[in-house]
């Protein structure tokens, strides 16, 4: 198998686990996925996706915070110019939040 093959995989897997918290109502936390993760592997059949389980466990597991290498956002300001509260929680997925070129989309 490919590291691209491993990746997909792996995305696979973790998004199986993570829906079937949601179907359930549960809670989606780093303690909560591990465990269906683990779930999972115990059940699973397929050597390969088995393997593919214990390594995402492993790496989960060994990580600090889920998103420690992000970068948090920046406080937003409500029309006072006071800190939201609700901003604490917010983490850019794709940069800082700013265009990359100078040049305007609209």
């Amino acid at each position: 198998m490919n590291r691209s093959e491993i990746e997909q995989l792996t995305d696979e897997l973790i998004g199986e686990a993570v829906l079937s918290l949601l179907k359930e109502h549960g809670p989606v936390s780093k303690q909560s996925l591990v465990r269906r993760l683990r779930d999972m592997e115990a059940s699973e059949a397929d050597p390969r996706r088995r393997e593919a389980l214990a390594a995402v466990i492993a790496e989960i597991s060994a990580s600090g915070t889920p998103f420690a290498q992000r970068k948090r956002a920046r406080p937003q300001r409500d029309l006072n110019g006071l800190k939201s509260e609700q901003s604490d929680n917010v983490f850019p997925l794709f940069g800082d939040g700013k265009p990359s070129g100078s040049k305007n989309i609209h």
